[in-house]
């Protein structure tokens, strides 16, 4: 960056949309080019070469078996009247959903792991009750499930001895490997579910003591015990779901070596970008993981993200903050640049993990709140509108699962700056479509060049500003005025703002 180039962060206390959570820095940063009147020459740039697989959500099974027994003002009516309406508007393709061992298998269903005592499962327990309502929806619309096996739970005797955390690394292998492929079994033979694609044994194995080399033996053991039970070709085998490490990859680097004949797909959490993060590092860090797993000719996926204002496991400062949206979608564009097959966002909406957690615990990173006496001790309080308010984020990250297909082909449009992204998709149908993040203070004017055939015609326009959100649920609508192409597509994202192009 020369002398003339400079950059100021501006400090954020309140989001004006939503109540804004405690001070953290906001998306606004200075114009790193001089100001100009001339347009900003961009090109859409080769393929990855990676197919998107889905952009989606975590959506844990928590709201019949723990939100409701707490009596908080939730309803049973709520999940169709809410979360079924939300995920429709907004066409989510993928669901990351967490399932604990004890729901369906309490206590040992006898001392052979070899063979399975049907009669010592508890399937219609009220947790895999819970269950089935999520993949009741993911089988409704189509929409792809990873189900994760999380841990084994403190007390149940898949974890033995172990009692440092609440789930721990399971003590037997193989009974671990047997609750397991009992619950694909029935849920696929038996409940006849094909919207599970995936598994993952285990959420963030870096965290436990047990070295990447156990993880990776137990990996081989789940292969062969899904092999021997004839359901391994039944799902892919999504491994590592490491985390980021603070941007380390030795995590994902063992687990590429050690598991390049078992696992079908590799994926990482992060939440290490922010507002200060120039778009390289992101797109860097995503380009050395999908290197990494490209040599063993597997894709990468990002299975979880989030903001790096991190408090906790359960609070991001900027949750909800109008900014938070522009960021969101500028770590999406940086990732899929640097070849992520896609992402998951954590998560879908606030709730409960556990009936017995105290509030300081509730998950509060959804895209939506959950409902509004539970927040009365925050300052903005007064400031929640109704039940299940949405967050500003809500309508940004809709863009991106609205728009962004499963099958598309990712091309980065590089702009030469550290904050303004953009990347271009190319959906199955052939049709594109043109996302930017200007999280700087001043508007772009760009005149884009795609020369990758087809991209002449109308695109209607989409705009992420504030000011213009909808104030209901509903989807952000497009621009009265469309944008006509013949040659360049010339258009100025305005200063704050996420920008949606798409082809008619």
């Amino acid at each position: 960056m020369t002398v003339r180039y400079y950059y100021i962060f501006v400090i954020l206390l309140l989001a004006a949309c939503s109540g804004g959570s405690s001070s953290t820095s906001g998306e606004d940063k200075k114009d790193t080019i001089p100001s100009t009147t001339a347009a900003k020459e961009l090109t859409v740039g080769v393929s990855t070469g990676v197919t998107l697989r889905s952009i989606g959500v975590e959506l844990d099974p928590h709201f019949f078996s723990q939100n409701l027994p707490l009596n908080n003002g939730a309803k049973t009516e709520d999940w169709d009247n809410i979360v079924v309406k939300r995920v429709k508007l907004m066409g989510i393709q993928s669901f990351r959903v967490m399932v604990l061992p004890s729901w369906y298998e309490p206590a040992n269903d006898n001392d052979d792991p070899n063979t399975i005592n049907w009669g010592g499962f508890t399937f219609n327990s009220t947790e895999m009750q819970s269950l089935y309502k999520v993949l009741d929806l993911a089988e409704s619309q189509k929409i792809q499930v990873t189900l994760n096996l999380w841990g084994a739970p403190r007390g149940n005797f898949l974890a033995g001895s172990l009692s440092n955390d609440w789930v721990v690394f399971p003590q037997n292998i193989d009974e671990w490997c047997e609750n397991f492929s009992a619950l694909i079994q029935y849920l696929i033979n038996t409940k006849k579910y094909t919207c599970i694609k995936e598994i993952t044994p285990l959420n963030e194995p870096n965290s436990f003591s047990n070295s990447s080399l156990d993880y990776a033996n137990m990996c081989k053991t789940l292969h062969n015990r899904f092999s021997k039970d004839g359901i391994r070709d039944r799902v892919s085998f999504d491994l590592s779901d490491n985390t980021d490490q603070g941007g380390s990859h030795t995590y994902l680097t063992d687990c590429v070596s050690y598991l390049k004949d078992v696992a079908d797909v590799y994926n990482s959490h992060t939440y290490i970008f922010g507002y200060n993060t120039v778009n390289s590092t992101i797109s860097n860090w995503e380009s050395l993981n999908h290197q990494l797993t490209k040599s063993a000719s597997k894709n990468h996926f990002v299975g979880e993200f989030g903001s790096d204002q991190c408090v906790g496991s359960s609070r991001q400062t900027d949750i909800n903050l109008y900014e938070r949206g522009i960021l969101m979608t500028r770590i999406v564009i940086n990732l899929l640049n640097g070849g992520a097959s896609g992402v998951n966002y954590w998560q879908l909406f606030d709730q409960y993990y556990s009936k017995t957690d105290p509030y300081s615990a509730m998950q509060q990173l959804g895209l939506w709140k959950y409902v509004k006496k539970v927040y009365s001790s925050e300052t903005y309080y007064s400031s929640i509108k109704s039940d299940y308010e949405v967050r500003p984020q809500y309508y940004a990250y809709s863009l991106l699962t609205r728009f962004l297909r499963s099958g598309a082909e990712i091309h980065p449009i590089p702009t030469g700056e550290d904050y303004f992204a953009g990347t271009a998709v190319k959906n199955s149908d052939g049709k594109w479509v043109y996302v930017f993040a200007n999280p700087t203070s001043k508007e772009k004017k760009i005149s884009l060049t795609n020369g990758r055939g087809n991209a002449t015609g109308t695109y209607q326009v989409y705009r992420y500003v504030k000011g213009e959100l909808p104030t209901t649920d509903e989807m952000i609508n497009s621009a009265s005025q469309t944008v006509s192409v013949t040659d360049k597509l010339t258009y100025t994202v305005p200063a704050l703002s996420t920008v949606l192009l798409k082809q008619n």
